[in-house]
């Protein structure tokens, strides 16, 4: 299952929305109570931009610091192909490119995501899974 980059936000950004059952999730995965969970690393990139357009350069820097030493999760390189299937997910389901980089990657693998963000929902193929209704 990919965790999404609306999970990974929070490790950066104490008050955010989503913080309390990112925590839960993170718990989960910890455990073992979630099994092969991966992320895409352009999360990583996307949350370092996010946090660049705020000039919170020194937060960006923690932020990829704790994401590298995240238990039982697996960093899954974009590549060409990955690329490509982005693409295409963003042409035809109007999604943007990150969110398009995180499908891709799920679709090559079990094509599950978890996720609070619905435009997932979109794209045939794709299992969201609602963290909340964990």
């Amino acid at each position: 299952m990919l965790i999404e980059s609306d999970h990974l936000i929070p490790l950066s950004k104490a008050q955010a929305r989503h913080r309390p059952v990112s925590d839960k999730v993170f718990e989960y995965i910890q455990t073992g109570r979630i099994k092969d969970v991966y992320a895409s690393t352009a999360a990583i990139q996307e949350i370092i931009f996010w946090l660049y357009n705020r000039n919170l350069h020194s937060e960006a820097i923690q932020a990829v610091n704790a994401m590298r030493q995240l238990p039982n999760i697996e960093w899954v390189p974009l590549d060409p192909d990955t690329c490509l299937k982005a693409t295409i997910l963003i042409k035809e389901y109007t999604i943007s490119p990150f969110d398009a980089y995180h499908a891709a990657t799920a679709l090559s693998r079990d094509a599950t995501i978890i996720s609070t963000d619905h435009a997932y929902n979109r794209i045939p193929g794709i299992t969201l899974i609602d963290p909340y209704e964990l």
